[in-house]
């Protein structure tokens, strides 16, 4: 009668048995490590960053020939991240991009408040636009610097007249200046539409 030797086979199957365990248990760490990575990423997950919209704007700056100075325009992309008549004048303010082009306002210039009223805008900016001398006052300038506001504005659709206030008022004395008078020369006593005969040639 043969005996078969049941001690390798009981090895074989411990051996067996172990390896489903060490397997059993990578398999729950796996998932485990799955699961707590998604937990995880539901919790910090970033939402979707929105880009902000663009949009290309013009505006108006000066260029002086041999006999005559004008308002020339120029365009350039800015981000919508305001309102878009703020952004104008704020864009103005800056100066252009054009080495053949000069600012119209002081680059101190600030703008307090805007608010539209049917096709009217009204800007009131700060004293700095009549006491900074950046932008010398004279009879040429002051209409290039009014009017560059002007018809930057009414490039707004909806806009079609704008009102200049200096800090809140648009006549009485700031350091000695008449509002009213603004560089000395035009003034801002009216409320002023766009003129096209001030603006030069393209090109």
């Amino acid at each position: 009668m043969n005996f078969i030797n049941i001690k390798p086979l009981k090895i074989f199957n411990k051996l067996i048995s172990k390896i489903s365990i060490i397997l059993l248990i990578i398999i729950l760490i796996t998932l485990s490590i799955t699961c707590c990575q998604k937990i995880i990423n539901f919790i910090f997950k970033e939402e979707p960053i929105t880009p902000i919209p663009t949009q290309a704007i013009t505006l108006y700056f000066s260029k002086c020939g041999e006999k005559q100075c004008f308002l020339i325009e120029e365009i350039r992309e800015v981000k919508l991240d305001k309102e878009l008549q703020l952004i104008l004048m704020e864009e103005l303010i800056k100066g252009p991009v054009s080495k053949e082009l000069s600012p119209t306002l002081p680059s101190s210039t600030k703008v307090n408040s805007m608010t539209i009223e049917e096709d009217l805008v009204i800007v009131d900016f700060s004293k700095d636009i009549i006491l900074d001398h950046e932008i010398p006052h004279s009879s040429t300038t002051e209409p290039l610097a009014i009017f560059s506001i002007v018809n930057t504005l009414t490039e707004l659709p909806q806009v079609k007249r704008v009102r200049i206030l200096v800090n809140g008022k648009n006549e009485g004395d700031i350091n000695g200046m008449r509002i009213e008078d603004f560089w000395g020369h035009v003034g801002i006593y009216e409320v002023f539409e766009r003129n096209e005969e001030i603006i030069g040639p393209k090109g």
